[in-house]
């Protein structure tokens, strides 16, 4: 299951994922998320609150990847995780941050990432 929230008064893209995460389902992520990131204004914060994720598939990173590149190319201004269960969901997504030339800030807690 999934959430994607815009929060334009603060310039802020939320997008919480949570349980086993399928390859449709991510693709259901990413095409909303990335709708939404189309109407951010540039230099926005992409909140990903990852900490209910239990499994993720493999394949279904993909369409994950396209929110990074999406808010890459929007002129994102900072990406804070946060994590919880899944550590193989929070270390692919810091590689794949990494791979694509940026780190983003972890959190245990949404209200620890608000704060960053």
């Amino acid at each position: 299951m999934f959430e994607v929230e815009v929060q334009v008064g603060k310039n802020r893209l939320v997008v919480r994922i949570w349980g086993d995460v399928d390859k449709e389902e991510a693709q259901r992520v990413g095409d909303a998320a990335v709708s939404a990131i189309d109407r951010m204004r540039p230099r926005f914060d992409l909140l990903s609150d990852l900490k209910g994720v239990t499994s993720l598939d493999y394949e279904g990173t993909v369409h994950l990847r396209r929110i990074m590149e999406a808010a890459k190319a929007r002129g994102f201004r900072r990406v804070v995780r946060v994590v919880g269960r899944s550590v193989e969901a929070a270390l692919h997504f810091e590689r794949t941050s990494r791979e694509m030339g940026y780190d983003a800030y972890l959190a245990f807690s949404l209200e620890e990432a608000e704060r960053l």
